[in-house]
């Protein structure tokens, strides 16, 4: 979510001054294009009959199609600027005006939007009246922020698909690619990105989960998600099935850990400790009750444990269930990311700071700053990985052809969602003039989607509990701890 301080100094005339560059080069390219494909190829076509000169129209054709495709880029892209600066500049008038009638009316605005009387209410009489400005000012904030991140959220999507036009020199694909959620839209959003976020390494088992948890709980699926990624201990990214060597010795070390010299261990693939889901279970006992009645709440800590660190699906379910626990308390949970900070450390400190400064991760300190900023980094991956899931099995497979046409012969590439699964190709195009293609039987070496060596402290307080120390105070220890 966009913050005040962020939608008022944002400077749309950047975005149009960039727009006027991406315009000047698409022209640029145009010019160029028709110079390649009507004076140059046709002049040879005429003056220049044998196989060398038809070889020699094809490529300048060829050179006419890489201008025109890259023509239609930087037409979008000078489309997506001019579109957000007109955005930002209605958001930011909105804004200015609802400040200025905030300030005549001695309100305060905090980072997050939020409206309050600066001096107290007197009760009573007249209350109506006083609460009245708060609520049209709050309206009309709201309004411009809601509308600030919209259009940042549409142009960053679209900036990630013109990013993937750069490997695409078909004029067809292009103007394929830049329809509006096209499956090639979303196979280039999900191509090319080796220094992303890591994958959510869990099996279709526990993404199915994810799916029940959420319809029962009510709780996002994105969430969870983020819940399962930000949570992964080190094991999963080496078997995501959860059934190899690592994971099945990770376990037994939790086990051991927690039994021993560490019984507040963090357990099972969302990170919860033991104390936050017997409380879960107590507070949710019908659904944690077996079918044979037994009640999962009275099982001892040694049997728990290993209930936990061997049943991730019920692991999902428990996260789900704390989460719609945390947001019982409406103070400092409005949004899927404040839960999400949340779900590591709820503490007073962590609400307070949450109803102050919404989502906005600036102003934020130590590992709950971190953990805002990776909400932040992991949410365009994922949004493209659930628009790449919701398609058909026909889109996808179509969507794969397209590419693999586009990709010259010999070379591969692969659409890597966060989750669910890569699909590798190899391309069946025309190979680069000069460029080698890979020696028969090799391919290029994928690029590594990154380690998670994260066993940062989730599901209600992990080992390294995030705080965000105040100049003079010992950080409060986590609630759930």
């Amino acid at each position: 979510m966009v913050s005040v301080p962020d939608l008022r100094s944002a400077s749309p005339r950047a975005w149009r001054d960039a727009a006027d560059d991406a315009l000047s080069a698409a022209k640029h390219c145009e010019e160029i294009g028709t110079f390649a494909r009507e004076d140059v190829a046709r002049t040879i076509e005429k003056q220049w009959v044998s196989d060398a000169g038809l070889a020699a129209r094809r490529t300048f054709v060829k050179h006419a199609e890489d201008y025109e495709a890259a023509h239609l880029a930087l037409r979008e892209l000078c489309r997506v600027y001019d579109d957000l600066a007109d955005e930002i500049e209605a958001a930011q008038r909105d804004l200015n005006s609802a400040l200025g009638y905030a300030k005549d009316h001695e309100l305060t605005v905090d980072d997050s939007g939020r409206v309050a009387h600066s001096k107290p209410v007197a009760s009573g009489k007249g209350d109506d009246s006083q609460s009245e400005p708060v609520r049209h000012a709050q309206g009309i904030i709201e309004g411009a922020l809601s509308r600030a991140t919209k259009a940042d959220t549409t142009a960053s999507a679209a900036l990630r698909t013109i990013r993937g036009l750069t490997e695409i020199s078909d004029p067809k694909l292009v103007k394929e690619a830049l329809k509006k959620n096209s499956p090639l839209a979303i196979a280039l959003r999900l191509t090319g990105a080796p220094d992303g976020p890591h994958p959510i390494n869990v099996s279709p088992a526990q993404l199915a989960a994810v799916e029940r948890a959420a319809r029962e709980t009510g709780m996002s699926k994105t969430l969870l998600l983020s819940i399962l990624w930000q949570e992964q201990q080190w094991y999963q990214n080496y078997d995501k099935d959860g059934r190899g060597l690592l994971p099945s010795i990770g376990r037994m070390f939790n086990w051991t850990l927690q039994q021993t010299i560490k019984p507040d261990k963090s357990l099972g693939i969302t990170h919860m400790k033991l104390g936050t889901a017997r409380k879960v279970m107590a507070d949710n006992r019908d659904v944690f009750t077996a079918a044979d009645g037994t009640y999962l709440g009275d099982l001892s800590d040694a049997q728990l444990t290993k209930y936990i660190e061997e049943n991730p699906n019920e692991d999902i379910r428990l996260s789900a269930y704390y989460l719609q626990q945390l947001q019982k308390n409406p103070y400092g949970s409005d949004t899927d990311k404040q839960l999400f900070v949340l779900y590591a450390a709820d503490t007073p400190d962590v609400r307070e700071k949450n109803e102050q400064y919404g989502d906005d991760s600036d102003h934020r300190g130590g590992d709950i700053k971190t953990r805002g900023e990776n909400w932040d980094k992991l949410q365009p991956r994922l949004e493209d990985a659930k628009a790449w899931e919701a398609l058909s099995d026909e889109e996808r497979e179509k969507a794969l052809a397209q590419l693999e046409g586009a990709t010259p012969k010999g070379h591969s590439f692969t659409i890597d969602p966060i989750y669910g699964g890569d699909t590798p190709g190899t391309g069946t195009g025309e190979p680069e003039p000069g460029t080698p293609s890979p020696e028969p039987g090799k391919s290029p070496t994928p690029p590594s989607s990154g380690g998670n060596d994260d066993d940062g402290g989730g599901g209600g307080g992990g080992d390294k509990k995030p705080t965000e120390p105040s100049p003079g105070l010992t950080p409060r220890p986590s609630a759930t701890g």
